[in-house]
């Protein structure tokens, strides 16, 4: 069983995106016949053969598990040297940088700083450091019982305006030690357990502290506040029967609420990895992404429930353990899943820096009718991330509601201070939300609770979660719910026809909550007719 990595839900600094890393590939949109297709690919292999990879430092090379997909090689090559060798490249090359695809996992205001003036610390420590070096011991409790698992990360106040992350994992008994330097001062805390519990945030952690996490309100479902909000306001294990939803993100399960969900494989470095377990989560976030969409509880369990757990749902993992993806697993994820599993929607809860190759991909699945959907990205009043920014694609904003968090949480500092972010119904736009006229639609994305992978002696175990990464689910089952009762829809041939019929069916279901269009797109996503 795959353990997660100490700071796997904290949020990272980005790896640079410039370096000596080039991703060359060739378009496969504008080809939709096999001829054609197949042409354009012999004029790019022939290239690569006779131009390109002789005397080239090749990294790794795809190449697709389907014959609608692309060939992509990733070089190690000086921009001069590779300028010279694409002189007389075809007319479909496409070429850039490697580009990281993160989670966007935001943090809240009062830790933002504190993150900011983080500096790494050395990897390795010389033995009169360790010999010197002081320990934070504290004891980490969910509803009274050892929070094993929990990830517990601390900022250390480390002069000259300086901070530094020290991060842990919960042992069984529920401790957490956190080594650290003399002279150093623990300013803030922030402990995600494993399920069961809030996450919360402590002021000047000190050594010995017991820190009691509230329970999350798991005898409240299979329903929260966020089906009610999107129109689904109770549990229906057929809803989204005859739609196809694929997922991209970091696996999925395994849990059991997910055990009709396939998984598909995973693109890793280049390489497929196909079939179920490759599609595990390494993480969590990709089970809390499907969770929101399909997860299946028994009739009579008060385990909360997916908006459409009758859907018919393909995960692809892209993501290792810990760092970031690249846009060319990325861009095979989204071939595969709109040929092979001939989706319907897919759901990208991930975001970066624009990339050719990545929107070459989702053109391609609009062409066979398949409509992407994305998170808008946590850039806390930053520019809308990609692939939500692409035209093609349905960027989705997050939302939250007063009264749904306890005090202290994670998710209850999420409130904003700004008058133009409130609604009615007590209805908020968190300030962590990327902003811009790309955004198409918002739903519900602070303090949700859905389903994470079965670790730690827990066999269904959920977590609280915030960010746009919970709103594009959501959105996604909304829009399945829809095409699932819809006839014409149905009766559709797979081309871009179809997927711009989806998303005008989106439109025509989207609530206007009375704040900005950069914040909500046109509304709030809602499952049924809106008046």
């Amino acid at each position: 069983m795959n353990e997660p990595k100490a700071g796997a839900r904290f949020p990272g600094s980005p790896p640079p995106e410039g370096g000596s890393r080039f991703v060359v590939s060739h378009r496969t949109a504008p080809f939709q016949d096999a001829d054609q297709r197949k042409q354009a690919r012999d004029r790019f292999d022939e290239f690569v053969d006779r131009a390109l990879t002789p005397n080239a430092d090749l990294k790794r090379q795809q190449e697709a598990p389907t014959d609608h997909g692309r060939r992509i090689l990733v070089l190690e090559i000086d921009a001069a040297e590779l300028q010279e060798k694409l002189k007389d490249g075809p007319d479909n090359l496409l070429v850039e940088r490697e580009l990281p695809r993160q989670i966007p996992r935001p943090l809240p205001p009062p830790l933002r700083d504190l993150h900011r003036r983080a500096r790494p610390e050395p990897a390795t420590r010389t033995a009169a450091e360790k010999k010197a070096q002081l320990s934070l011991t504290l004891t980490v409790l969910a509803n009274g019982t050892a929070a094993e698992g929990a990830q517990v990360g601390v900022w250390f106040e480390t002069g000259a305006s300086n901070t530094t992350l020290v991060q842990v994992v919960a042992d069984a008994q529920g401790q957490a030690v956190l080594a650290y330097k003399p002279g150093w001062t623990p300013a803030k805390g922030l402990i995600l357990p494993y399920g069961r519990a809030w996450s919360m945030m402590v002021e000047n952690p000190h050594d010995g502290q017991t820190i009691n996490l509230p329970p999350l309100p798991m005898g409240q479902g299979p329903t929260g506040w966020w089906h009610a909000l999107t129109g689904a306001p109770y549990y229906d294990p057929n809803r989204g029967t005859g739609i196809r939803i694929g997922v991209v993100d970091t696996g999925a399960g395994p849990t059991p609420l997910l055990d009709h969900v396939q998984g598909l494989g995973a693109f890793l470095f280049g390489e497929f990895l196909p079939g179920p377990q490759a599609a595990a989560d390494v993480q969590d976030h990709g089970t809390a992404v499907t969770g929101l969409l399909g997860a299946r509880p028994s009739l009579g369990s008060t385990d909360f429930c997916g908006l459409v757990p009758g859907a018919d749902i393909g995960v692809v993992r892209v993501y290792g353990e810990t760092g970031g993806a690249s846009q060319v697993d990325i861009a095979s994820a989204i071939d595969l899943l709109s040929t092979s599993h001939m989706a319907d929607l897919i759901n990208l809860s991930l975001g970066g820096a624009a990339s050719a190759i990545e929107h070459d991909a989702i053109i391609a699945a609009r062409l066979r009718g398949t409509l992407c959907l994305a998170s808008a990205g946590n850039a806390e009043g930053g520019a809308v991330t990609y692939p939500a920014a692409y035209p093609e694609c349905v960027a989705v904003s997050a939302l939250g509601l007063l009264g749904t968090t306890p005090i202290g949480s994670f998710a209850a500092s999420w409130t904003p201070q700004s008058w133009d972010r409130y609604s009615a119904g007590g209805i908020f736009v968190p300030d962590f939300i990327s902003i811009g006229w790309q955004i198409d639609a918002i739903a519900p994305g602070t303090g949700l609770i859905s389903t994470i992978p079965s670790r730690y002696g827990q066999e269904r175990p959920y977590a609280d979660m915030s960010g746009t990464s919970l709103a594009a689910p959501l959105t996604t089952g909304v829009l399945a719910t829809l095409l699932s009762r819809d006839a014409n829809y149905r009766n559709l041939p797979r081309t871009a026809l179809r997927a711009d019929y989806a998303r005008q069916v989106l439109a025509q279901h989207l609530i206007n909550l009375g704040v900005a269009p950069w914040y909500q797109g046109c509304g709030a996503a809602y499952a049924f007719p809106v008046i």
